[in-house]
């Protein structure tokens, strides 16, 4: 069962349009993808860029985009349109850095404990007040 921390804020992006998947990059976790139903790849990095997107790209000009998909190995994402097409991006270095380096004080810790401090950070770095 899962609970909710209502004492959690709550992060939304607005893409202006409907979106047909998100999904977590695999090796961050602060990095997800979303597409939308204009043909628009967005990509973000929470670490780096809390309130915008880091790249839009559009991906095609006459099927909306259904599935987004990161290769769990290489630094490539996969969108799937409407009409059973499938187009791929490369991504950019700044979007593919793995997990968070240990530091001297990680001692002990690992890579999924230090990914989840990052993502704690990021939600403790937001604004308290509902707007």
């Amino acid at each position: 069962m899962w609970l909710m921390d209502m004492t959690r804020p709550i992060v939304t992006f607005d893409l202006g349009n409907p979106v047909g998947d998100i999904e977590w990059a695999p090796y961050s976790s602060t990095v997800f993808a979303a597409v939308t139903s204009e043909g628009k790849l967005y990509v973000y990095d929470l670490d780096q860029q809390k309130h915008s997107h880091l790249t839009e790209q559009p991906t095609t000009k006459r099927a909306k985009a259904l599935h987004v998909s990161f290769n769990k190995i290489d630094p490539i994402i996969l969108v799937g349109d409407e009409k059973g097409g499938v187009i791929s991006f490369k991504l950019s270095q700044t979007l593919t850095r793995g997990p968070v380096e240990p530091g001297p004080d990680d001692t002990g810790k690992t890579i999924q404990d230090m990914e989840i401090a990052k993502m704690e950070k990021f939600l403790d770095s937001q604004d308290k007040v509902v707007y």
